[in-house]
């Protein structure tokens, strides 16, 4: 799988060198993917409510305890996960700055996201194929990114196109309410269906089947209000053990089969990821060729209008031409005829102007409207 991985990724390495960079930097289109994004091992983004147990899922999936965890958030920023040698743990300065790392994009966010950034490395089996991002919990402030200092929604948008599973955790005591969680499923994860996994985590906590009921009932519910599909998405229904926690009330057969199963999809990352790169070259080719044909039409309009334009000028350029000459041809006043063909000359000029003007103008509102 890794040697498909390289081949795949250096073959689409070549289709945006030799066909799609050419033409996105002849028509000022977005930035494409970096070599490091395109390069970049599989990638599994998690998401959740605070408290809803990422940390404590990664660390179980890891098998090592690599992030903290407890009740309390106990991170505001973005952790990377990746394979190395030797654990060793880097700033956002050194991850967003390193070409061959997949991570140059966040340096759009600002400084105020870099610093909230860090990459954890470790030599564990897993990371060998996969790498794993682990997200700040998500609070019932609706405007709590403005008191981040950075546009949370946005970042958890550009990780997710970029990840190829994303993982969305929920609790037992906030399934699926708080304001940022419904703010981020509604801006930030629209069209990426295909990638959610919705986990419903702590299904140890639950001390009646009523319970359980309600908090799964309440999850769909909130779920149905920001997913627009006629069917939800499955929900994995499932706990970590944690040492020295109560003995489960409900059967937890279901539950720990669910777990196997969450982790089998995120060591089936690298099988997604061949799909996930041929599915954004596809989409980044689609919109350039779009906005090819967008700027091929505003630059068809502008020269019609600069044509019209130049054949008004010449035609009042030619009547003054012809006032004159007709002028001359009755024996009318000579002051006249000068006086023509001196406004010949003075239309031409002054039009000269007034035509780059106004072509300067109708080419930025045709940008103005591309831009809209």
């Amino acid at each position: 799988m890794k040697k498909l991985l390289e081949e795949t990724a250096a073959t689409i390495r070549e289709h945006y060198r030799n066909a799609a960079d050419p033409l996105s930097e002849q028509f000022a289109f977005a930035r494409r993917e970096t070599e490091g994004e395109i390069q970049g091992p599989p990638l599994v983004f998690v998401l959740g409510n605070h408290s809803s147990g990422k940390s404590t899922f990664i660390n179980h999936l890891l098998g090592d305890d690599v992030q903290k965890t407890g009740l309390a958030p106990t991170d505001d920023g973005f952790t990377v996960i990746r394979h190395g040698a030797n654990e060793e743990v880097r700033d956002g300065t050194a991850v967003v700055g390193n070409p061959d790392l997949p991570f140059e994009g966040l340096r759009q966010f600002g400084n105020d996201l870099v610093t909230h950034l860090k990459l954890k490395l470790r030599p564990n089996e897993l990371l060998e194929h996969v790498s794993i991002v682990d997200s700040p919990g998500m609070i019932d402030d609706v405007d709590a990114g403005k008191g981040r200092g950075f546009d949370f929604a946005n970042v958890v948008r550009w990780f997710a196109e970029r990840a190829d599973v994303v993982l969305v955790f929920f609790d037992p005591d906030k399934p699926g309410t708080t304001g940022e969680t419904l703010h981020v499923f509604n801006h930030a994860l629209q069209g990426i269906d295909h990638k959610l996994l919705i986990v419903m985590n702590k299904t140890d906590q639950f001390r009646s089947l009523h319970d359980f009921a309600r908090a799964y009932g309440a999850l769909c519910w909130n779920l149905g209000k920001v997913i627009p599909r006629k069917d939800l998405p499955m929900i994995y229904n499932t706990f970590v053990p944690v040492a020295g926690a109560p003995d489960p009330v409900l059967p937890v057969e279901d539950f720990q089969a669910a777990r196997e199963e969450l982790i089998a999809e995120v060591r089936r990352a690298p099988n997604r990821r061949v799909d996930n790169m041929l599915t954004q070259l596809e989409q980044f080719t689609s919109r350039l060729r779009l906005h090819c044909r967008v700027v091929d039409e505003a630059a068809r309009d502008v020269r019609r209008f600069r044509g019209k334009a130049w054949f008004v000028l010449v035609i009042l350029v030619l009547s003054a031409i012809a006032g004159g000459t007709i002028s001359l041809g009755v024996e009318s006043s000579i002051w006249l005829t000068i006086g023509l063909y001196a406004g010949a000359g003075l239309i031409g000029y002054a039009g000269y102007f007034v035509i780059r003007f106004l072509t300067k103008r109708e080419e930025r509102h045709a940008i103005d409207g591309i831009g809209s």
